[in-house]
This record gives structure tokens, sequence and C-alpha cells, in this order.
């Protein structure tokens, strides 16, 4: 399985809103935030798996 750009951005959104879900269950926040933080998390993530997958890809060439 090659680690492709829409790889990276999908696995990196699972992680992100799962991370920011996560998060928003630890503080107890309400739905606001916790809609906020899911959402602020998952596009972080969704960016830093467009980041690595340009990263590994120039590391393997």
């Amino acid at each position: 399985m090659k680690l492709t750009k829409e790889l990276g951005i999908s696995l990196g959104f699972l992680a992100g809103t799962t991370f920011g879900s996560g998060i928003a269950f630890l503080f107890r926040l309400q739905s606001v935030e916790v809609i906020a933080s899911v959402s602020l998390f998952g596009i972080a993530g969704a960016i830093t798996g467009v980041i690595m997958a340009v990263i590994l890809r120039q590391r393997q060439h």
C-alpha cells in the first residue's frame, strides 16, 4: 500500500478527530466546544497527514 496524499489526509483526519473527541470527553466540554475541538484537531490531523505523506515520499526517492 502506497502512502499517497489522499491516504495521509484520511488517516490524519481520522486520528485528529479521534484525538479531539477524546480531549473533549476528558475535559467534559459542552456540545459547541466538542464540535470545535473535533473540527480543529481533525483539520490539524489532515494537514499533518499530508505533510508526513510528502516527507515520506521524498525519502523514498
